[in-house]
């Protein structure tokens, strides 16, 4: 998760009295305010720790599989207490959703990240998670759908999908895992055209004198 959840740790604030925030992306933990109660200040540091573990684990995982799924695992079980001290805090199911889908649990991933959706459905984050997990389980139509999406809402989130929907072909041209090879064949041309339509605008941003 570069731009992503685990590349970056997130932490809750609070504003007065009212509900918990979290910071945006890539920023710290930070203590929890001493006004916020103890549930609140249970679900900062549950969140801070699975994000910490989830950091962590991506950044082993190529080379310690399975150290880095017991970092998945336990960063799991910090998001679930996290979302119990808050059941309506969206980035502790967003959590939820990423360690499930590393740890190959697709669809109890994408329960997590659709109740995130439920909670905060601007979640860019949480949209481009969940079309990873349809892509594990091949749906591509709602791939397709996803990237769509993120290409008019977040384009650095539609690049991410874009890789992840690269790598996907290349894996299954190998290795079609049972996906006919005209669907492959066609979610291939799908992707570099609008990688190849990816381009046009980002040059066309560039040549234009508006482009700031």
């Amino acid at each position: 998760m570069s731009r992503r959840l685990a590349g970056a740790i997130v932490a809750l604030t609070f504003a007065g009295s009212g509900g918990g925030e979290l910071l945006a992306i890539r920023s710290k933990p930070q203590a929890p305010a001493a006004a916020t109660t103890s549930s609140e200040r249970s679900a900062i540091e549950a969140l801070n720790s699975g994000l910490r573990r989830l950091a962590q684990a991506d950044q082993i995982e190529s080379k310690n599989p399975e150290q880095a799924r017991k970092q998945y695992a336990a960063a799991l079980k910090d998001f679930q207490a996290a979302a119990a001290a808050q059941p309506r805090n969206y980035r502790a199911h967003n959590g939820s959703g990423y360690s499930y889908r590393k740890l190959g649990q697709y669809d109890r991933a994408l329960a997590s990240y659709d109740r995130a959706l439920a909670l905060a459905p601007a979640s860019t984050d949480a949209i481009e998670y969940r079309a990873e997990a349809y892509l594990a389980l091949n749906r591509l139509a709602d791939v397709k759908q996803a990237y769509m999406h993120l290409f008019v809402h977040d384009r650095a989130a539609s690049n991410v999908l874009m890789t992840a929907m690269k790598v996907w072909v290349e894996k299954r041209q190998i290795d079609p895992a049972g996906i006919d090879a005209t669907e492959i064949a066609a979610f291939d041309r799908w992707v570099r055209e609008r990688d190849a339509l990816a381009v046009s605008v980002v040059n066309l941003g560039h040549n234009s004198p508006d482009w700031k």
